[in-house]
C-alpha cells in the first residue's frame, strides 16, 4: 500500500508533468499495474474487498 505523498507524486507526474505510465514505473519503481491502479482511483474512502455482512469461510453444516 502506498502512502498518501506517494500517490500524490504519481498523479502529480502524470496529470501536471505530463508523463507516461511507462516513465513512472521507472522513475517511482512501483510496479505497472500499481501506477494504475492509483491513477484511476478517485475516492481512497471506498472500501475495497467484502462489504459488511458478508460471511467468511466454510457455510455451516446446520443451518438454525
Amino acid at each position: 500500500m502506498l502512502t498518501m505523498t506517494q500517490v500524490k507524486n504519481i498523479k502529480k507526474l502524470y496529470y501536471s508533468k505530463g508523463k507516461k505510465v511507462n516513465e513512472i514505473v521507472k522513475v517511482t519503481g512501483h510496479n505497472y499495474r500499481t501506477v494504475i491502479k492509483y491513477l484511476e482511483k478517485a475516492d481512497f474512502n471506498q472500501s475495497l474487498g467484502k462489504q459488511e455482512g458478508d460471511k467468511r469461510g466454510r457455510p455451516k453444516k446446520i443451518e438454525p
